[in-house]
C-alpha cells in the first residue's frame, strides 16, 4: 500500500517507515550518542529548546540490553570504539516505529556475544511484523537468522532460496560463480629460533604486563572481547600509543618505536581496523595510495610518475585487485579491493612484519579467499604476520598460533591444532 517515491530523501523514505544501517558508519564523531540517534527528530521543551535530559534517557532505554558494556549517551560518538559505534547505529535506526530494517553487515565490528543480542533483536523484529533485509558476507550468519536468501552476484540476480535448501557452501558458491577453495593452515613449522618480533612487558592504563612473539613466517592470530585491549597494543607496536613500561625487539635488536615513521623505518606495516579513516586516501588513485609508504620511506629520494606507476600495475596484478587501471581512484573500489590497496602499500615498502587489524571487514567471500590465501603466501615467503580479528573462524582458519586476551591481559595461547570455538570464548571471556 505505499506510494512509489521518484528523486527520494533519506527523510522521505523514513517517514516511511523504512531504516537502514549503512556498512560504512554514517555518525558524526563530535555529537554525542543521543544527539546522534536523534539528530533532526530531537525532543524539545515548551519553547522549543532541546529536551536534552528526555533525549539522553530515551537514548539510554535503547541502548540498554543491546551492548556489552553501558555506553553514556553524553559521551562524544569519536570516543567509542569500532563495535560501539555500531551499537550506536543499530540503536539510531530501531529508535522511531519502522516496518522495514535494511542491515548491511551489521556485525563486521561485533563480538560474538553482541551478534547473539543483535540476533535476538531481529527475531523479536520480526515477530511484530517488521520486516528486515539483512545483508552480510557472514554466510553461517545468514544460515542462522534468516528464512530466505537472495542471492547477487556481479550486480545480477542470481536466484532465491528458502534457507532450510541451502548450504553455506551453496550459498558462497552462488555468489562468486564457482567451487570455493577455502584457505587453511597447520601449526608452524619454521625455525622457533627465528622470531622477528618480541614484546616484553608492556604495560599501560589499559594494557596488563603483555608479552608475546612471532617468529619468521608465523601467523599469528590476536583474539578477545571488545575491549580486551588487541588493536591498543599493536598501536603499542606501531608506535601510534605510548607505554608505560616495556619493550620491544626487532629480529633480537632493541628499537625504540615512539612514532609511525619509526616503525615503517624498522619494516613494520600496519592495515589498520578502519581503512577508510586511518588506512586509505579514498580520494586518490591506486597509484598514489599503493606508493605512500614507500616514498614517505624513501624521502628526498626521486620516483618519477612511470616508475610509482610500475609498482600499482604491479601490485595489482599479484593481488589480483579488481579495478580500470592504476589511475582508479580508491572511493570507487568494492570493499575487498581497497582492503588490497591498503595491504599493497605495505608490500611495497618491504614490511618484514606485518599487522593485520581485521583483515576481512566488509569484504565478500571471494576476496576475503584472497586474502587468506595472499596472507598464507606472505608467512611462507617469511613474513611474520600477526592478525587481529572479532571472527572466531577467521582466526581458527587463517592462524598458526592465538593469543587470547582479556581486559589488557594475555589469558592464553593455543597452538592452531589445539583450536577450538569454545576454548577461544573461555579464555576471552576468562572463565
Amino acid at each position: 500500500d505505499k506510494p512509489i517515491l521518484t528523486d527520494a530523501t533519506p527523510l522521505d523514505v523514513q517517514r516511511l517507515g523504512i531504516s537502514i544501517i549503512h556498512q560504512e558508519l554514517n555518525l558524526l564523531d563530535e555529537l554525542t550518542v543521543a544527539q546522534n540517534i536523534f539528530l533532526c527528530r530531537e525532543p524539545v521543551k515548551r519553547w522549543g529548546f532541546i529536551d536534552f535530559a528526555r533525549m539522553n534517557e530515551h537514548a539510554r532505554e535503547l541502548l540498554v540490553g543491546l551492548v556489552e558494556e553501558d555506553i553514556d549517551p553524553k559521551r562524544k560518538v569519536g570516543d567509542l570504539k569500532i563495535a560501539q559505534k555500531q551499537m550506536v547505529e543499530i540503536a539510531k535506526a530501531t529508535s522511531f516505529e519502522v516496518e522495514l530494517l535494511i542491515m548491511d553487515e551489521p556485525t563486521s565490528v561485533l563480538t560474538e556475544k553482541e551478534t547473539v543480542i543483535l540476533f535476538d533483536l531481529i527475531r523479536r523484529l520480526s515477530t511484530r511484523g517488521i520486516a528486515v533485509v539483512y545483508i552480510s558476507h557472514r554466510l553461517k550468519e545468514i544460515v542462522d537468522v534468516c528464512s530466505a536468501v537472495t542471492v547477487l552476484r556481479d550486480g545480477h540476480f542470481v536466484d532465491t532460496k528458502d534457507i532450510t535448501d541451502v548450504t553455506v557452501r551453496d550459498i558462497a558458491e552462488m555468489m562468486v560463480g564457482r567451487v570455493v577453495q577455502e584457505s587453511s593452515v597447520t601449526d608452524f613449522a619454521g625455525d622457533p629460533n627465528e622470531v622477528m618480533l618480541e614484546v616484553t612487558n608492556v604495560t599501560d592504563r589499559l594494557l596488563k604486563d603483555v608479552s608475546f612473539s612471532v617468529r619468521k613466517g608465523e601467523i599469528l592470530g590476536f583474539s578477545g572481547l571488545v575491549g580486551a585491549g588487541r588493536t591498543e597494543l599493536m598501536e603499542i607496536v606501531f608506535g601510534i600509543r605510548t607505554p608505560e613500561s616495556g619493550s620491544v625487539l626487532i629480529e633480537g635488536r632493541p628499537v625504540n618505536i615512539r612514532s609511525a615513521m619509526d616503525a615503517i623505518k624498522a619494516n613494520l606495516g600496519f592495515v589498520t581496523e578502519d581503512r577508510k579513516k586511518t588506512g586509505l586516501v579514498l580520494c586518490r588513485d591506486i597509484t598514489e595510495n599503493v606508493n605512500y609508504v614507500t616514498s614517505l620511506k624513501n624521502r628526498g629520494i626521486f620516483r618519477g610518475r612511470k616508475r610509482t606507476e610500475e609498482n600499482a600495475t604491479s601490485m595489482i596484478e599479484s593481488l589480483k585487485i579488481r579495478c580500470n587501471g592504476h589511475d582508479q581512484t580508491v572511493n570507487s573500489l568494492s570493499g575487498g579491493n581497497q582492503q588490497k590497496v591498503a595491504l599493497a602499500k605495505w608490500l611495497l615498502s618491504d614490511a618484514r612484519i606485518l599487522i593485520l587489524d581485521e583483515p576481512t571487514r566488509g569484504v565478500d567471500v571471494g576476496a576475503r579467499q584472497e586474502i587468506y590465501h595472499i596472507i598464507k603466501d606472505l608467512a611462507e615467503s617469511g613474513i611474520a604476520v600477526i592478525v587481529v580479528s572479532s571472527d572466531l573462524a577467521e582466526v581458527m582458519n587463517i592462524s598458526q598460533r592465538v593469543i587470547v586476551m582479556h581486559e589488557g591481559a594475555i589469558t592464553g595461547t593455543l597452538a592452531n591444532s589445539e583450536l577450538s570455538e569454545s576454548k577461544i570464548m573461555h579464555l576471552a571471556a576468562n572463565v
